[in-house]
């Protein structure tokens, strides 16, 4: 009441943040502030060294670490730099399917309700969220930046990082003016793709051995400064125009994050990630089912996976990765980079599965064993197994034991993964020196990725 009593007397939307400050630090608990500035000085702590760490490892330190002099005839000489276009590329692609996914600017319920609705300037009220998302993108791109740098072996590593901050600021105003409707909704789909076609035909021509120089002088950095600082400019001008429905579109991923960050299981933000894609499928022409069970569901994932193509997208992403880094690393490294594939993406092909394993109605009404009814939902996922095995073979010298390997310990994976069963937040703590380790839950997250793991190890023995 002591808020909402003063409330009146505000004029704008400063003296209304002003005020909701004073109110948190009079009734907020000192244990809680007190807790805060530990988290903070934590964070700060971290964020620093790993900033110095970025800025003091030579440039071959991370693509050195993935090679054999033996076995590759590979030197800091002998590299091309223009993968450094690649890696900056496809964390560009990254940076805008986040953009897109969380809004980039929400709003939660309460502000919603108690705040955005309020006689108060709107865009007074949204600029310090756009200028966080500012700071987001441009901390983003630094750091994909840097490991551009990294990707290239580029020793004049600054510019390419500021570049990278500049664009990660450009690309978070971009979808700023898109959500306040300057720009048109398909702005920053285009420009996703457009990047994604760009950073493939870099890569094609990188691995046939041509060399793409990259630019580290200042001048790319000034010219790509100019286009983000307008479209922020714009940006903080037309904030305004964002609607509390556009605010609160994307508000429930943003939440289901946070919940899954929190809670350490990301089943949550997936599923409200899946809701909202398949909002945007809407409805499809609905067809027949064969007849029996196993063919029905197999015609169904079969479907499902059709009417959303975003698996295959996700697909070629890692036949492209696994071919880039497999034909370049240790043996060791390639197979462990195919087996990254063929998981990626046998469980982007697995939703069906996941979704039934979930729904313990469903599977009662099918009237069947539950082993009954994750099988055929494994066909599809199978496939995809055994066809991107076969298209990344070539990477890791056509083995068969590797292949067989990698398939099965894929799918191995995933089905344990997609047929677990709900987190359980209240088994077994040990109590230690340093603090509590949840040995329970830990369990539980390592049904899948064991199976992940035993064939990683079981590929390093072979190879």
């Amino acid at each position: 009441m002591a808020l909402t009593e003063r409330a009146p007397a505000i004029a704008g939307a400063r003296a209304l943040r002003r005020a909701r400050r004073g109110f948190g630090r009079v009734h907020a608990p000192r244990t809680d502030r007190a807790g805060i500035v530990v988290l903070s000085a934590l964070g700060a702590y971290v964020a620093s060294g790993l900033a110095w760490w970025c800025a003091t490892r030579p440039p071959t330190s991370l693509i050195g670490s993935l090679h054999t002099t033996a076995g590759r005839n590979w030197d800091a000489a002998s590299w091309n730099p223009g993968w450094a276009w690649v890696v900056g590329a496809a964390v560009l692609v990254a940076g805008i399917a986040v953009a897109r996914a969380l809004g980039p600017l929400t709003a939660s319920a309460q502000r919603a309700f108690w705040l955005l609705s309020t006689p108060v300037d709107r865009a007074s009220m949204l600029r310090p969220g756009v200028v966080t998302v500012f700071a987001a993108g441009a901390g983003a791109g630094a750091a994909g930046g840097r490991l551009a740098a990294f990707a290239g072996t580029v020793e004049q590593w600054l510019p390419l990082t500021a570049c990278g901050a500049v664009i990660g600021l450009g690309i978070a105003a971009l979808a700023l003016l898109v959500q306040a409707r300057v720009l048109p909704t398909r702005t920053l789909p285009a420009v996703q793709i457009l990047t994604a076609a760009l950073g493939g035909a870099v890569a094609a021509v990188c691995a046939i051995g041509t060399v793409v120089p990259v630019l580290v002088t200042w001048l790319p950095v000034m010219v790509a400064a100019l286009p983000a600082l307008a479209m922020c400019c714009a940006a903080l001008l037309r904030c305004g125009r964002i609607t509390a429905a556009e605010l609160n579109e994307r508000a429930a991923i943003a939440v289901a994050a946070r919940t899954s960050l929190v809670g350490l299981d990301p089943t949550l933000v997936v599923g409200v990630h899946d809701a909202a894609a398949w909002k945007r499928v809407a409805a499809r022409r609905s067809r027949a089912l064969p007849p029996g069970r196993t063919r029905a569901l197999v015609r169904a994932d079969l479907l499902r996976n059709l009417r959303r193509p975003s698996p295959f997208a996700a697909t070629a992403v890692a036949v492209c990765a696994a071919w880039a880094l497999g034909t370049t690393t240790q043996p060791v490294v390639a197979g462990w980079v195919q087996l990254s594939a063929v998981y990626a993406a046998t469980l982007v092909f697995s939703t069906g599965l996941r979704d039934l394993a979930s729904k313990p109605d469903l599977r009662a009404m099918l009237g069947a064993a539950d082993r009954a009814l994750y099988r055929p939902l494994m066909v599809v996922p199978a496939c995809a197994a055994a066809a991107v095995t076969a298209v990344t073979a070539p990477a890791t010298g056509w083995s068969p034991s590797v292949s067989a390997i990698v398939a099965a310990g894929a799918c191995v994976a995933v089905y344990r993964l997609r047929t677990r069963p709900a987190t359980a937040y209240d088994g077994l703590v040990l109590e230690t020196a340093v603090g509590q380790v949840p040995v329970d839950l830990i369990r539980q997250w390592m049904r899948g990725p064991d199976g992940l793991v035993a064939a990683g190890l079981l590929l390093a023995l072979i190879l």
